[in-house]
């Protein structure tokens, strides 16, 4: 936040300077105007001595007429007026003899002739003043004070709304964007993810503004995925479904010529099914694995073990696709934390996905070995073929994007899901699973932290 927080900073000293400024320099033409007029001058020292006479007279609690308690009291406020220009109190005989002073004043005597009273001077834009006020018959308490004429306070106060007042012209504008910002945020949620905010400042609030405009872009890449995977499940739904219902309309009419072209039908039937239950079985597993709902039954896993028993008897499903099949394993055990079944389950799906989508006379080499990456153990699990399409990089980039074009996948083989529930399972293992494009083949990893 530094480039911000400096402005910020810069905006508060900008602010304190002249709102100190404007405060010494009203306070000073104040004072100029009232030391114009001696008698205004008199009256506003008169003013301010009484106050504060009164105050203290009142803390001393003179009219116990207890010289003890006054004592006391003297002590405690000596102890908090330490400090200020000259604020001394004394108390003295009826002959003005001192009796009693908590600071060491060198003071003997005090001429207390006059009586009851203040004498009061003026000095520029400051006042003296002695009071003598009864405490009992035989005492009496002197008050000596030095003060300002005027309360200080007023060129602080002036100097705090004048800097308060140029710190919001400053942070103004900044203040305008937060609240334009906020209005487009609430804009966006409300489902107008077209919706940009304009960029300005070069600070954190336009990277703020940025970052915000990169998740309505990425919510609106999204929202249009999700409106075509809505389209894409209607109509596999539908398509199926029509042919199902189809020839059950005509196996119900009995349209049909003999019992061979009856079961074609009711092969039919049972092939479209299949699809369907396992479409479905897809769609849900995908909602179950992506909504972070489901509670993985965690073991350690020999992914070697693994390997080798999905490979078990695959190999002459892929002799009859005209593939030749390459393992190289780890010699020693690679290990790793997780759920099994679902391990088993991203692993098979690059394995049946080389399968249906390989060149007719390549080799699909499986690959397990370890790998250290940024300084964690990686058992990594790699299919490697030749496609029977052709792969552009762009294309091999958005493979494991959510419901990235499941819909080129999607055959009666298949629901399309396969890569997306990968994703999501290696996801749920806090792995990593990528595509690559090596020279003409695609080559599919899944990478698992080792446990050893």
């Amino acid at each position: 936040m530094f480039k911000l927080r400096s402005k910020l900073v810069i905006s508060v000293f900008v602010s304190l300077f002249f709102g100190m400024v404007a405060g010494i320099t009203i306070n000073s033409l104040n004072n100029k105007l009232i030391l114009e007029n001696e008698n205004k001058v008199r009256e506003l020292a008169s003013k301010r001595n009484t106050d504060e006479l009164q105050n203290i007279m009142n803390q001393l609690d003179i009219k116990s007429e207890n010289e003890e308690i006054v004592y006391e009291n003297i002590k405690r406020l000596e102890k908090v007026m330490k400090g200020t220009i000259i604020n001394r109190i004394l108390v003295v005989d009826s002959k003005g003899y001192v009796k009693f002073s908590a600071s060491k004043l060198g003071i003997e005597k005090i001429d207390i002739s006059t009586g009851e009273g203040t004498d009061l001077s003026v000095r520029g834009t400051m006042f003296i003043a002695k009071n003598i006020v009864k405490l009992n018959e035989n005492s009496y308490v002197v008050h000596f004070t030095e003060n300002y004429i005027k309360d200080d306070m007023l060129s602080i106060k002036i100097a705090i709304v004048v800097g308060a007042i140029i710190f919001l012209i400053l942070i103004n504008s900044r203040v305008k964007y937060i609240s334009y910002i906020t209005k487009n945020v609430k804009t966006i949620a409300t489902g107008d993810l077209s919706n940009r905010i304009d960029l300005k400042y070069k600070d954190e609030l336009r990277d703020l503004a940025q970052d915000i405009n990169y998740m309505a872009e990425e919510l609106q890449k999204q929202d249009i995925n999700q409106k075509e995977f809505i389209t894409n499940i209607s109509h596999d739904l539908r398509t199926p479904l029509t042919t199902i219902l189809g020839y059950s309309k005509m196996i119900e009419r009995k349209v049909y010529k003999n019992e061979e072209e009856l079961n074609r039908y009711i092969s039919i039937i049972n092939q479209k099914g299949n699809y369907l239950k396992t479409m479905m079985e897809d769609f849900f597993d995908y909602s179950r694995l992506s909504s972070r709902d489901l509670e993985l039954e965690k073991t350690l896993i020999n992914l070697n073990e693994v390997v080798l028993q999905l490979l078990d008897g695959e190999e002459i499903n892929f002799k009859n696709k005209d593939l030749s099949l390459k393992v190289i394993l780890e010699r020693k055990a690679t290990y790793t934390y997780g759920d099994p079944m679902l391990v088993a389950r991203a692993f098979n799906n690059l394995i049946s996905n080389a399968l249906k989508y390989s060149k007719e006379n390549s080799e699909v080499k499986v690959e397990l070995k370890e790998k250290n990456i940024n300084g964690v153990n990686y058992g990594v699990f790699t299919v490697e073929n030749a496609s029977n399409h052709p792969m552009k990089e762009e294309v091999v980039e958005n493979l494991f994007k959510r419901l990235y074009k499941l819909d080129k996948a999607r055959n009666d083989k298949g629901s399309g899901l396969g890569l997306a529930i990968t994703q999501e399972i290696v996801k749920l293992h806090n792995g990593f699973v990528e595509a690559t494009l090596c020279d003409e083949n695609i080559r599919f990893s899944i990478g698992l932290i080792q446990h050893k």
